[in-house]
């Protein structure tokens, strides 16, 4: 059945959240705290003490993952809980990490060894107790395997093979590295006997390495070797591959990392077929840039067309609209409400979606601000007085700039790594600024709302942004500026934050 476009039933959206919002409170209810809650609890053993957390992340789909810190007590003993209406696997961290499998309800105690900075050596000892004790015990041991057999260090022969190779080699190569996981598979089989549920998990994992790097490929390919859609693209068979993959119904809910992984990955084959499909759109270079809302509905219903698998489609759409509330992104949700009812029937999909949603439209409507945080608006200013302004403010600091952009992918990706430089040079001169650029005002206080990031806030408008990109040369973003203590321009490139302390420091010597 093809979709196509229908008004906006804002009557519909309505009940539609409203149900979500009970749903919400009614999963708070006493009858069902313990039916939806995994408990996990255990004990590092020989761990750090100047390292005293670890990290909980359950591997939710399609949606935002969320990370739990635990503090270790003086022994190393641990205990939280997170909710999960149906089954999932999660990580825990610490100093590398591992996967664990559950269902709601189930209550999980771990011993491993802390002082393991080797994710083999960590594998080897974990002893698992409690519910599902011995079918994690198969989880681990086949872990074990997977990072301890020769084909786990070729992840990096892998990615040089996507640069150097056309598209049937490649594929030969994956088709080839297939066999030797399939091998794998029946050893672990052999050996441990594991249930159906964790031979899927199994299985599933070894599926997604090899449709997640032949969906990456293409663009990886481009990339690497900088070229073009118009110097090159793979040929129309070489997604062939999609026509009988995995299949992905209820069974393989407990690989929430692979499916996670192949979701994120999937859109790279619908793109594909959108540009073949609308080449003329593509190949005006401003298209996608001037008409924003036509590019949305051309993922949304090449989404929905192109995606035969019914729970497939679920989540794929689902991923897509989460992506859009990342960037505050409403109008696709709010314009196609019809569509996502009739599509979006899972409630682990559809109500996080739209809990999202009613969070973004909140922070858009009445953006919340950290107190301390300095909001610019710079109307009537030139950028030379921009820039003098924020020299004279921060007169004697190391000025660290990061020019962003709400749109940008990256630029948000990198803001976890500006705020901890923020909270390592908290106490030292340094003077950390944010500039936003080519964005919408009402976005950028919504973004900044949600991401409750501190220090010095600049917004430029469309003719400000281009003329601070002219003046500082910036052909991308993320961009980042370091200003010496008189003022002085010493970095001026795309820096990432991860790599800037050395410069930072020598810059406060």
């Amino acid at each position: 059945m093809k979709y196509k476009v229908t008004p906006l039933n804002m009557k519909k959206l309505l009940l539609l959240f409203a149900s979500v919002s009970i749903l919400a409170c009614s999963s708070h209810r006493p009858d069902d705290s313990q039916k939806d809650r995994i408990t996990i609890a255990g004990k590092v053993n020989n761990y750090d003490q100047l390292n005293p957390i670890i990290h909980i992340t359950p591997n939710r789909i399609a949606v935002e993952r969320d990370e739990i810190d635990v503090v270790l007590d003086k022994e190393g003993n641990f205990k939280t809980s997170f909710k999960s209406s149906i089954p999932i696997d999660f990580f825990i961290g610490y100093k590398t990490n591992f996967l664990v499998l559950a269902h709601p309800g189930d209550s999980i105690y771990v011993e491993f060894n802390g002082a393991a900075e080797d994710r083999p050596l960590l594998l080897e000892s974990i002893k698992f107790s409690g519910d599902f004790a011995d079918e994690n015990q198969n989880a681990a041991a086949f872990q074990l395997m997977y990072f301890s057999n020769n084909f786990y260090p070729n992840i990096e022969k892998r990615r040089l093979l996507m640069k150097l190779y056309e598209p049937i080699s490649f594929k030969a190569y994956m088709d080839s590295s297939r066999v030797e996981w399939d091998n794998l598979l029946n050893q672990f089989d052999e050996k441990y006997k594991p249930t159906s549920e964790v031979k899927i998990w199994a299985r599933t994992k070894l599926d997604v390495d090899y449709y997640r790097d032949l969906l990456s490929y293409p663009n990886k390919h481009m990339r690497d070797n900088a070229l073009t859609y118009k110097d090159w693209s793979v040929p129309i068979s070489y997604f062939d591959f999609m026509k009988d993959h995995f299949k992905i119904d209820e069974s393989v809910l407990i690989s929430g990392f692979s499916i996670f992984g192949f979701v994120d990955f999937y859109p790279n084959y619908i793109m594909d077929i959108i540009r073949r499909e609308n080449q003329l759109f593509f190949n005006s270079p401003d298209s996608i840039k001037k008409y924003p809302e036509i590019m949305d509905s051309l993922r949304f219903f090449g989404t929905i067309n192109n995606t035969k698998d019914p729970l497939l489609r679920q989540m794929a759409l689902t991923e897509m609209l989460y992506e859009g509330l990342e960037f505050s992104k409403v109008e696709i949700i709010e314009k196609y409400v019809d569509e996502i009812a009739e599509i979006i029937k899972e409630p682990y999909l559809k109500d996080p979606l739209f809990a999202a949603y009613n969070i973004t439209k909140d922070r858009l409507n009445n953006p919340q601000i950290a107190s301390d945080v300095i909001l610019n608006k710079l109307k009537g200013s030139s950028v030379k007085m921009t820039m003098d302004s924020i020299i004279r403010l921060n007169r004697g600091n190391v000025i660290y700039i990061d020019c962003w952009a709400t749109w940008c992918g990256p630029c948000l990706s990198e803001m976890p790594n500006s705020k901890s430089l923020m909270d390592e040079y908290k106490n030292k001169n340094v003077s950390f600024v944010f500039i936003c650029l080519d964005s919408d005002e009402k976005s950028w206080k919504a973004t900044l709302g949600r991401l409750s990031l501190k220090g010095q806030h600049f917004f430029l408008s469309k003719e400000q942004s281009t003329d601070f990109k002219t003046l500082f040369e910036i052909n991308g973003i993320p961009h980042y500026i370091l200003i010496d203590k008189t003022g002085a321009i010493s970095e001026n490139r795309t820096l990432r934050p991860s790599m800037i302390k050395d410069k930072l420091n020598n810059l406060l010597k």
